[in-house]
């Protein structure tokens, strides 16, 4: 079975976030077949497993993630080659989920053709199946990186082109306001009321959204209030989030969301605006010149991928990897339009990073 197989015939595999059972014992059994003993599963759900290899040389981790957005629940993947270039997309009434299961088929085909040889002239290896990657990074937040042997990471997860190298990530803080009125009947006595539509109406208006420069991002994504149409709303919630490389910009935008704040509620007599921001994880950055990077370009160049260190703008396991010191890219894996129905990987390109994966722990 190539990669190509390997991942048509995960996909279909329902993995929402919560529900990672079904994929990690596909994942566990496919491994035993392989050999491999040394599988722990640790009280977040994580899988945890080693696989031997030449003890001269240093273990390297490899790392992908077994949940998925919604919808991906029934997914049926399609290969699709009447373009030039051969995808795999889903029928259109799911994702497709290559984000990550991309990744869990690339680390199953590798140990697969490590096993040929015996384990004998490979990198040993750990590999990192995590939970929660989609709803905060939970599983890797309840990692134990204590148990943890390996010099450095590919967290095999990255959006866009084989060759792609994400050496960088931003800070997120997520952002929870709550508008407090005062209820009163729309109709017999709607002055004696305070509207927190309209507070959060004032507060939407002026809350700067969107791409704010190259490295800060923001975004009110959830808004919700009110309990019926003659009442005058006594309570509005606003969510969102913020992301940047630059830790000085995403304070000084928190500081400018809590000062609007500040401002309708003094508009509003009696109401009350409160707000919360809450850190999901701290950006890092890996320099250019270390190994992790080095090999991973070398080996680009070898297979004529033109290899390019890029900064992403999401959040990946490798944020909570390198926090702990665990020194950690993630590696560009040929899908696109991630959690979305439109999405898609290139048969061409999944070949390719399976064998670049390859040439590094081989």
């Amino acid at each position: 079975m190539g990669v190509i197989e390997r991942f048509q015939a995960i996909v279909p595999i329902d993995n929402p976030s919560g529900r990672e059972e079904r994929i990690r014992e596909r994942i566990a059994e496919t491994l035993r077949g392989f050999g491999i003993a040394d599988l722990t599963v640790d009280a977040a759900g994580n899988l945890f497993v080693r696989v031997p290899g030449d003890a001269g040389k240093d273990t390297i981790m490899l790392s992908a993630h077994m949940d998925s957005v919604p919808p991906c629940e029934g997914i049926v993947p399609v290969r699709d080659t009447r373009a030039e270039r051969p995808i795999i997309r889903s029928e259109g009434r799911t994702i497709l989920g290559a984000d990550d299961k991309a990744g869990i088929a690339v680390a199953l085909e590798i140990v697969e053709r490590l096993s040929k040889n015996g384990f004998k002239t490979n990198h040993p290896l750990e590999l990192f199946f995590s939970t929660g990657e989609e709803v905060g990074l939970t599983g890797a937040k309840g990692f134990d990186m204590a148990q943890v042997r390996s010099k450095y990471c590919y967290v095999l997860d990255g959006e866009g082109r084989v060759g792609l190298i994400f050496n960088a990530g931003p800070s997120q803080e997520n952002i929870q306001i709550a508008c407090i009125g005062r209820a009163s009947h729309a109709g017999m006595a709607p002055e004696a009321g305070i509207s927190a539509i309209q507070m959060g109406a004032a507060l939407c208006a002026q809350l700067p959204t969107g791409r704010l420069a190259d490295d800060l991002t923001c975004n009110i994504g959830v808004i919700q209030g009110g309990n019926a149409m003659n009442i005058v709303a006594p309570e509005l919630f606003i969510r969102g989030e913020m992301r940047s490389h630059d830790e000085a910009k995403l304070a000084g935008l928190v500081d400018t969301y809590r000062n609007i704040c500040r401002e309708v509620e003094a508009c509003f007599k009696g109401g009350v605006v409160e707000m919360q921001n809450i850190r999901r994880y701290d950006h890092f950055r890996v320099e250019p010149g270390h190994e992790v990077i080095r090999r991973a370009q070398a080996v680009g160049e070898q297979l004529k991928v033109t290899p390019q260190l890029a900064a992403m703008n999401i959040g990946s396991d490798a944020h909570i990897l390198n926090k702990n010191g665990l020194a950690t890219v993630v590696l560009g894996m040929g899908f696109h339009y991630s959690h979305s129905l439109g999405e898609f990987i290139f048969c061409e390109e999944l070949e390719q990073v399976c064998q670049m994966v390859e040439m590094l722990v081989a």
